[in-house]
């Protein structure tokens, strides 16, 4: 239930995160804007979702798990309900704006709670499983909003209330069904229940007696990930990799309109364009096929490890499904670019999306496991900085990327992005074979030595 309910969250926040960008005719229409400005809506959604993720640690750390859930899901859904009574472009882009971040919660504490209750060794085929779940967010949530954009029955609001309605069934879930997974919250929960059963005062949790004040907690969780975001080059770089890969993967979302919509290469209507984002969808559940050999695998290196007396296994063999993923991703982007003529099926593109999709999970499955393994306690503040470079720039690329397929058109735009992952392609190789070596080097790192 614990675990069901959390991907959900993350499920709902990504989702909504893109839901609007299908329905940008109906919202031209609606505000008399352009498209670049109707597209804003999704853009800071990102920008702010990012910046939300640098606050977020804090407030689970004193209050548990569960409060900053509840809270933040009934904030988060008050402003996506004010986004659907929005009367102007000004007010809906101020609740979109504020509904992202408000959404930042179900990304930042999504690994903090699956650690409470899952153990290492799961972890490696339990979070790929889940992290699916959290991408098909952003990418079914389009295909639901195409058609609701197309019809005649209901209007775009409904992507607002669609999503309000989720929201506030998981919330009755999380007050009714799922309990409190954070150890330090629980033991101080028991300390309170001895200390009023026993009257002894000395009964403290470690949570208790360590107490830091909120404004410190949030000094240190705004400054640690920009400092290892400044000074860690394992973190740069895999932050660059994570945020080509988003660029990509949000800039789709308007750019499947020039490629498969209405006034692109096949001429597709708003609801069957729509549809085009199963290709995505399907790579990502395909690369569920790859978790259950990579965790025989590596459950195979760590019986080997304890052997040698070692505890752990090196991170490196986290990488497995990167180095799987890495070849794929310019492949596709390439296929992609190419293959979308009008005198080419349309299901050659559509093919090409399913391997972009397989090779988009197969590398962030990795990116992620790969920093939790080498930063160890830093683990957290490291993703923060990941989450909050990837979603501030691939944020605004959805807008950006309009001027870009209109004037390179398609085929060079993305040739153009193909490139740039060509180069990065080659990362998980270098840090399987010298990561040992940066490792050592690193300040924050674990060396495993």
């Amino acid at each position: 239930m614990v675990t069901g309910a959390v991907s959900l969250t993350s499920f709902i926040g990504t989702g909504a995160s893109a839901i609007d960008s299908e329905i940008v005719p109906q919202l031209m229409e609606s505000f008399g804007v352009g498209e670049e400005v109707a597209l804003l809506g999704t853009a800071l959604f990102m920008i702010a979702l990012g910046l939300g993720s640098l606050i977020s640690a804090p407030f689970s750390e004193i209050l548990g798990r569960n409060p900053v859930y509840i809270v933040s899901l009934i904030i988060f859904g008050l402003f996506t309900m004010g986004a659907a009574l929005a009367p102007g472009i000004g007010s809906w882009l101020a609740c979109r704006f504020s509904a992202g971040l408000f959404s930042w919660p179900p990304l930042t504490n999504f690994g903090g709670t699956i650690a409470d209750v899952w153990s290492p060794i799961e972890r490696t085929y339990v979070f790929p499983v889940l992290l699916c779940l959290c991408f098909l967010g952003p990418f079914l949530a389009p295909m639901v909003a195409a058609f609701i954009g197309g019809s005649s029955v209901v209007n775009w609001q409904w992507t607002e209330w669609l999503t309000l309605i989720l929201t506030g069934a998981l919330v009755v879930t999380f007050l009714l069904f799922v309990p409190e997974t954070f150890p330090p919250v629980l033991l101080s929960w028991k300390a309170t229940s001895l200390r009023k059963v026993t009257g002894n005062q000395l009964y403290l949790a470690e949570h208790e007696v360590d107490a830091i004040p909120l404004y410190r907690r949030l000094q240190r969780s705004i400054k640690l990930p920009l400092k290892l975001l400044l000074t860690e080059p394992i973190i740069q770089l895999f932050s660059l990799y994570m945020t080509v890969i988003y660029t990509v993967l949000f800039g789709f979302l308007p750019g499947y309109g020039f490629i498969f919509g209405a006034q692109g290469i096949y001429g597709l209507d708003q609801a069957h364009t729509g549809l085009c984002f199963i290709g995505i969808n399907v790579g990502f559940l395909l690369s569920i096929c790859t978790v259950w050999p990579v965790y025989v695998r590596f459950k195979r290196k760590l019986f080997e490890a304890r052997k040698e007396g070692k505890h752990k296994v090196v991170p490196e063999e986290r990488l497995t499904h990167a180095i799987i993923g890495a070849p794929i991703l310019p492949i596709s982007i390439f296929w992609m670019g190419w293959s979308s003529w009008p005198s080419v099926s349309l299901w050659s593109p559509l093919a090409a999306s399913v391997a972009f999709g397989f090779a988009v999970m197969q590398l962030y499955i990795s990116c992620y496991q790969y920093i939790i393994d080498s930063y160890e306690i830093y683990a957290a503040s490291a993703l923060v900085g990941m989450t909050l470079t990837r979603y501030c720039v691939a944020g605004p690329m959805v807008t950006v990327s309009v001027p870009m397929y209109e004037n390179l058109g398609v085929h060079w735009t993305l040739t153009l992005l193909g490139c740039i992952a060509t180069l990065l392609a080659p990362v998980p190789y270098v840090f399987k074979y010298y990561g040992a070596i940066a490792r050592k080097r690193s300040k924050g790192a674990t060396s495993f030595e």
